[in-house]
């Protein structure tokens, strides 16, 4: 017999190997919002055009 080991959160409970799947999905997605937010940002910054460039 398998015994699995649960992590309940109320009524829902879930196996070690789902919670942390569901961690681990949490965290890329996280880290890749935030790398795609860096383009953004130098788009963002070089349209404001030399007037706010300390030039």
């Amino acid at each position: 017999m398998i015994y699995y080991i649960t992590i309940s959160f109320g009524e829902l409970e879930l196996s070690k190997l789902t919670f942390w799947s569901l961690v681990s999905l949490t965290l890329i997605f996280v880290i890749s919002f935030i790398l795609s937010t860096i383009p953004l940002t130098k788009n963002i910054i070089d349209s404001k055009g030399p007037s706010s460039k300390d030039e």
